[in-house]
């Protein structure tokens, strides 16, 4: 896969997520700050250790599971994004009939996944919100890595829908699923010590043309995708490289104009699989350099990793909107280190993206 990397001029100006931490956007990025780890025993089956599984669970009135379930769980946050739009400038906001809803959903090779998923959350979220989703709304599968895309499309509308709402949305917490990836030896079970806790979450983000707003913003600066050959843990024939992840972070760099030693923060995606220690470690390994005058840039002089799964789980498509958000919240708040934050997420199928964000509109 070519390194092409772009700049889609976007800026997140809100956010909504309901994950096993919260039922919102706030409590959720203070359960992450507390280090609060979210998971709870389910009635999901390990026949490894006999026992029931540890899995991140949001707070649901009763037990769902399954496609059914999910513009159910999307539907919270894309109503906290929609409620926010009300503190927007006069200008820049729109009644909900007039704001698109873009969704990423789990992409076509996971386990139980229906058919005709997309159809199902586009109707599903109609339903929900009582209202036929605008125009320029859509559902694609992209899983971990569709983030890029929706806001690839999101970027192509802007001039005629100036607020759109990205969400991501999935449920791992399926018998069926549990079983696939234990069979894979990337679940963490009793017969694995080296693997994931399934998890669902939705997070949904607010998004606008960059400077058209009066308030503080994160800006995407760069995106980037990449393929790695060894897909999802590598095999004999073909190990891990780190080559795809390397690809995605270059071009989001080369997008954004901004060198790796100048990003100080990178929220990634390890869920506790030896090969996404593996696959970070040698990106890093090729791309950070010392800058020019020999000594690191970075406040605490490394490389800060900051990993939203260790307390929310694997939450696969909703993970991306969800580091967006929490890297908002963060440079709101003053915290986001030199205001600046490098994205990552990689998909079961070799898919690597990488985003890079600066935080704006927050004073001198």
């Amino acid at each position: 896969m070519a390194e092409t990397g772009i700049a889609p001029g976007l800026s997140v100006i809100g956010y909504g997520i309901w994950s096993a931490l919260g039922p919102d956007g706030p409590s959720t990025i203070a359960g992450i700050r507390g280090q609060i780890i979210g998971s709870e025993t389910g009635n999901l089956w390990d026949p490894t250790a006999g026992a029931n599984l540890n899995c991140f669970r949001v707070a649901a009135h009763q037990w769902w599971e399954g496609p059914g379930f999910l513009p159910d769980l999307a539907t919270p946050p894309i109503e906290e994004c929609l409620a926010q739009v009300a503190h927007l400038p006069p200008a820049l906001r729109r009644p909900a009939s007039e704001i698109p809803i873009l969704v990423t959903v789990a992409p076509k090779d996971r386990p139980g996944r229906p058919a005709d998923l997309e159809a199902l959350v586009l109707d599903g979220l109609a339903r929900k919100l009582g209202r036929p989703l605008p125009p320029g709304s859509g559902v694609i599968g992209g899983g971990r890595s569709g983030l890029p895309h929706l806001l690839a499309t999101a970027a192509r509308q802007s001039s005629r829908y100036p607020l759109q709402i990205l969400v991501g949305v999935e449920s791992l917490l399926r018998q069926r699923i549990v079983e696939h990836y234990i069979g894979r030896n990337r679940l963490l079970c009793g017969a694995n010590t080296s693997g994931f806790t399934v998890g669902e979450a939705a997070s949904a983000i607010l998004v606008a043309r960059t400077g058209s707003t009066q308030g503080p913003e994160l800006a995407i600066t760069g995106m980037g995708t990449g393929l790695e050959p060894g897909r999802d843990g590598g095999t004999r024939e073909q190990a891990v490289t780190g080559e795809g992840l390397t690809q995605a972070i270059r071009a989001a760099l080369a997008a954004t104009g901004i060198p790796f030693y100048d990003f100080p923060a990178l929220i990634g995606d390890l869920n506790g699989e030896h090969f996404k220690f593996k696959e970070q470690m040698m990106a890093q390994m090729r791309l950070d350099r010392a800058p020019p005058e020999g000594r690191s840039r970075r406040p605490r002089g490394y490389t800060e990793h900051w990993n939203l799964i260790e307390y929310a789980g694997e939450i696969g498509a909703a993970l991306m909107p969800a580091q967006l958000a929490w890297a908002f919240e963060m440079g709101r708040a003053g915290l986001l280190p030199q205001n600046r934050a490098l994205c990552i997420a990689g998909e079961d199928d070799g898919r690597r993206v990488a985003l890079t964000a600066e935080m704006r509109g927050i004073g001198p």
